[in-house]
């Protein structure tokens, strides 16, 4: 790959993967998705509950399966409770999606045009910050990355031997999607192999090479044990994932059934708006160059040769599935199209190829878009490390906890807080802080001998009576919260 691509570039993909590295260990866990899916690997070492992911001690967490959850909780076995070990795994699940996108593109391509592909998909915007924040995306990103490239080079592979191992890597992929994030990653694979295997005609090749039978009875020895022990663990769990979170959280975009959160809801197609966004900022320099196509007339003929070979209508489709599917719901996330994105990639490389006529992509001026994102990164950790007061982290409360930390009078003091929970106060204390009503609990603070701190929103302090208030002196404000310092 070193002599695919110009030192300015090779040196981009290394300053990214440098940068995101720094960054899985000094940007703080965000509250309430990252924290929370750190401290439901915690609960897992903490409670042993390996078969139904806790949500807290007495609840079990419904909304996901728990391979990503066991993947952070082997990282904190191995590494300790931080942020770096709850990044870890996505980190590592990244660095695969990687090679996978540069090993297919290779073979669909050239390695040049491969190594530019890895260029896009490690420099824009969604991929860049999914790579490294404690969230299940990746990993579905993962399966169906293996699962869509491993269709392809099961009915394209010259050698039988090595075409029937891709053919069992499908299921694999898919048995995997159904413990990271459950049905959905059937969707995201079957839909743009169906809308391919009939635009191609490719039916008796789909029929013949992949193992229908013997791969579904595969994927299924991977997934379905678990759902039956989870089930007869936790009943109830079945109906609500099945039936909630893949039924009614698609066609209701207000859906009030979330166990853990509240609904996302936005305007159907809104997806597409995300999309824009989340690929940047090589979505506008991909419709840029498809909207200046007419302008290149004599490009027409190149363009008409290529989008009718198989291949690129395979990475069209999977570029747009997540789009078009999640355009019929109102319940949606950023996150959903990152699935779609190492197709972008590919398809961006070669779409700016046939634009501009560039005969080596190395030396495009285009290389010089991949700087955008490790520059805009590289900006946000000199103000993380210089002025950190000017970012927006009232969705972590780790300041707070490391002064508690740094200042409790003694082993039997009690930290507090009240208010919504706070997952990443419950990740850094390790379960030691309690969450009260202070209505209702209030006696917990004050009917004890040891000195207790207490993390309230700032905008509470003037509601509370004199007669709690003067008990307590105002130990450090951050943001919205602050940290009160029992008076003894």
């Amino acid at each position: 790959m070193t002599s695919a691509l110009s030192k300015f570039s090779l040196g981009i993909i290394f300053v990214a993967i440098f940068l995101r590295l720094l960054g899985i260990i000094e940007y703080p866990l965000h509250d309430p998705t990252e924290a929370r899916y750190a401290e439901i690997p915690r609960l897992i070492i903490e409670t042993g509950n390996w078969i139904m992911p806790p949500f807290n001690y007495d609840v079990p967490f419904w909304g996901k399966p728990p391979l990503t959850f066991w993947l952070t909780a082997i990282s904190f076995e191995l590494f300790g409770y931080s942020n770096f070990a709850a990044r870890l795994p996505v980190f590592l699940l990244a660095a695969v999606i990687l090679w996978l996108t540069y090993a297919f593109a290779k073979t669909l391509q050239s390695t040049e045009k491969a190594a530019f592909s890895l260029l896009i998909l490690i420099t824009t915007a969604l991929f860049f910050i999914a790579s490294g924040a404690v969230m299940t995306d990746i990993a579905l990103c993962l399966c169906v990355s293996l699962s869509m490239i491993s269709f392809w080079q099961a009915l394209h592979h010259e050698e039988t031997q090595t075409a029937k191992k891709w053919s069992y890597l499908f299921f694999v992929g898919l048995g995997f999607g159904l413990l990271v994030k459950g049905p959905i990653v059937g969707v995201l694979v079957l839909l743009p192999l169906i809308a391919w295997t009939i635009l191609e005609k490719q039916y008796l090749a789909a029929w013949q090479k992949i193992p229908w039978f013997k791969g579904s009875a595969l994927m299924l020895l991977i997934a379905v044990p678990w759902y039956i022990i989870a089930e007869i663990d936790s009943p109830g769990f079945l109906n609500y994932f099945l039936v909630g979170e893949h039924y009614k959280r698609f066609v209701d975009a207000g859906w009030h059934g979330d166990l853990y959160g509240v609904a996302h809801k936005h305007p159907r197609g809104k997806i597409w708006l995300l999309w824009l966004f989340a690929s940047f900022p090589w979505s506008f320099i991909f419709l840029g160059s498809l909207l200046t196509w007419p302008l290149r007339k004599n490009k027409q003929s190149q363009f008409t040769q290529v989008s009718k070979k198989p291949w690129f209508s395979y990475i069209v489709l999977w570029t747009i599935t997540p789009m078009v599917f999640f355009s019929l719901s109102g319940n949606i996330l950023y996150t959903y199209v990152l699935p779609g994105l190492p197709a972008f990639a590919i398809l961006t490389t070669e779409i700016l190829c046939l634009r501009f006529s560039i005969q080596s992509i190395k030396q495009s001026k285009w290389q010089y878009a991949g700087a955008i994102l490790p520059t805009v990164a590289i900006l946000f950790l000199a103000l993380l490390w210089t002025s950190p007061e000017k970012l927006n982290f009232e969705k972590n409360q780790q300041y707070l906890v490391d002064i508690y930390q740094q200042s409790k009078s003694s082993d039997n003091s009690q930290l507090f807080y009240t208010g919504e929970r706070l997952f990443s106060i419950d990740f850094h204390t390790q379960g030691q802080a309690e969450r009260i009503d202070l209505q209702s609990s209030w006696s917990k603070i004050s009917d004890n001998a040891s000195q207790d701190y207490l993390i309230i929103p700032q905008d509470w302090l003037q509601h509370l009576p004199n007669e709690k208030l003067k008990q307590f002196s105002v130990l450090a404000k951050y943001r919205k919260y602050a940290l009160l310092q029992e008076l003894k």
